[in-house]
């Protein structure tokens, strides 16, 4: 039996550290820690340890499912409920302008699979990006922060579909309507499945479990739960991040396995999810980004976002000056885009260029939002009052 040598060992835990000190040194520039990750992968490509390429796109693939499944305990039926009908309007023009103009304009070159998952990459902004730029600028309590964050909600669902619906037609077999039945009918089945699991499965068994949230060995209660539905997820032919999410979403809020999952599971997801960045950049050689074609669509991707988030904040109610802040804070693509593009051989490249770009360009935008908007819309100065004569 071959056994590793020790220094690969090593070579592995130098590579946790060079992690550490990339995402830790944007962080405090207050850039995205996931673009240290996946500069790491280009950095390292001729020095990882041959003890962690072969399992790099295994550890890929469950961390998209552990963090979908984090996702999934963030919209629970309970808040989805509370969700205000009036994201409905700025969410399907959001949705409409991004995945529409995009898939229009990929139709031009591919087929129309291919052309669906590219408006789909291209489609949401990062959930992880503009939630951390929110809290790192403080701008939690502004009046376009609400707005932003229900839009990251509603492209959060509106992905999640996508995805469950979209990864077996890019599996390759001819489009047809039993294909489009057949996945339809495993959607609606896997649906089916996890409301009658939440309905009365899940409250039957959370009243009998034992505290969990104490129990340091839930650890492999809750991880062998993420494992195992996101494998059942592909064994059905669909999404194992879709399964997964929907796990999440079982989880009642407050519940004893709800704060298990984010105690025990939370160091695992990070460690998952850097190595996730790590190898979507590790197994793409920059010499073959298409950089000059590149420009053009990353061009095209920040007009139509910051378009259709001017327009939707104009639709939600926002003065002229607000809306402008927010498209400008809204322009980072991220894990979504990720994710769509490793299901497309066509556009996996320029998907993963586009990311890195709206990234850097779209925290720099937000950095400068609230200068530009003030510069662009001065207050203006208090009337002098009239003084009579007496």
């Amino acid at each position: 039996m071959h056994t590793p040598p020790i220094h690969e060992l090593g070579a592995l835990g130098g590579l946790f550290i060079v992690f550490f000190v990339l995402a830790w040194m944007l962080q405090r520039w207050r850039i995205p820690a996931l673009l240290g990750f996946m500069l790491a992968g280009f950095l390292m490509q001729s020095y990882t340890p041959r003890l962690v390429e072969p399992v790099l796109p295994i550890v890929g693939e469950v961390a998209v499912w552990l963090l979908f499944f984090f996702v999934g305990l963030e919209y629970s039926p309970e808040n989805l409920a509370k969700l205000s009908r009036s994201i409905a309007r700025p969410g399907l023009i959001d949705f409409g302008i991004n995945f529409g103009g995009v898939t229009a304009v990929a139709l031009l070159f591919s087929s129309p699979v291919q052309a669906v998952l590219m408006g789909s990459a291209m489609y949401p902004s990062s959930t992880a990006i503009v939630a951390r730029l929110l809290l790192d600028y403080g701008r939690l309590a502004s009046a376009e922060a609400e707005l932003l964050l229900g839009l990251l909600i509603f492209e959060d669902i509106v992905g999640v579909a996508l995805l469950g619906f979209l990864t077996p037609l890019s599996q390759g077999g001819e489009l047809s309507y039993v294909l489009l039945l057949r996945i339809g009918g495993a959607l609606l089945g896997t649906f089916a499945t996890f409301w009658i699991l939440y309905k009365w499965l899940l409250p039957w068994a959370l009243r009998r479990l034992p505290p969990l949230n104490e129990e340091p060995l839930t650890v492999f209660l809750t991880f062998g739960l993420v494992m195992a539905v996101g494998a059942l997820g592909h064994e059905v032919g669909l999404s194992g991040a879709l399964t997964a999410f929907l796990l999440g979403v079982l989880v009642p809020e407050g519940s004893a396995l709800y704060h298990a999952a984010e105690k025990f599971l939370a160091p695992i997801r990070e460690l998952s999810v850097g190595l996730f960045f790590f190898a979507l950049c590790y197994f793409v050689e920059v010499t073959r980004l298409p950089f000059a074609l590149g420009i053009g669509w990353l061009l095209l991707a920040l007009v139509l976002k910051g378009l259709s988030t001017y327009w939707a904040a104009r639709v939600w109610g926002l003065k002229p000056k607000t809306a402008l802040r927010a498209a400008l804070s809204f322009l980072p693509k991220g894990e979504f885009s990720l994710l769509f593009g490793v299901l497309t051989e066509v556009w996996r490249s320029l998907i993963l260029l586009l990311v890195l770009g709206t990234s850097v360009v779209g925290t720099l935008a937000f950095a400068l939002a609230e200068s530009l908007t003030a510069r662009l819309f001065p207050k203006k100065a208090p009337a002098r009052p009239i003084q009579r004569p007496i």
